[in-house]
């Protein structure tokens, strides 16, 4: 019998589990999210469906987020985002017209969080496992050390103009 560590059996549990329900589909994990074979393909034509801009809640930010499809595929993609924070930073897509504080975040149960931010990179693209549910409409730069909102990013109708 193969003995694994206790952490690691612990995260090979919850990538196995792990679901996100606010996504329409198949029920794929984070990990499915994060897979580059799930990313749009470049041949088909992005759409912009929604977009917003990253307002400070406790830290100085900047940066576009824009919710786009290609094909079948859907995908979160960050545009010269940065947050004044030296701790690690996570991008959550939650269930909030707006998260203008980290109480507010706090007491919804529809957030998911899809990794680690690339700080100040031209552009981030963070594949979707499947059409975003229409409750999921902020993108919030989190720091899960102390677990506090940094930033958000309430999405709108509009396009990929600055």
């Amino acid at each position: 019998m193969t003995s694994y560590p206790c952490g690691l059996l612990a995260a090979l549990v919850i990538v196995l589990a792990g679901a996100c329900p606010g996504c329409k589909g198949s029920g794929a994990s984070k990990t499915d999210a994060a897979d580059s074979s799930q990313a749009p393909s470049a041949s088909d034509e992005t759409e912009v469906l929604l977009s917003g801009s990253f307002k400070r809640v406790a830290k100085k930010v900047e940066g576009r987020v824009e919710l786009v499809r290609r094909g079948k595929n859907y995908a979160l993609r960050l545009l010269n985002t940065k947050v004044d924070n030296l701790g690690e930073v996570h991008v959550y897509f939650v269930g909030l017209p707006d998260a203008r504080s980290t109480l507010e975040m706090a007491a919804t149960e529809t957030q998911y969080d899809f990794g680690p931010l690339q700080q100040g990179a031209p552009e981030q693209l963070i594949a979707l496992p499947s059409e975003p549910a229409p409750e999921l409409r902020t993108v919030v730069l989190f720091e899960p050390r102390y677990r506090v909102n940094l930033a958000a990013a309430p999405l709108q109708p509009g396009s990929s103009a600055p």
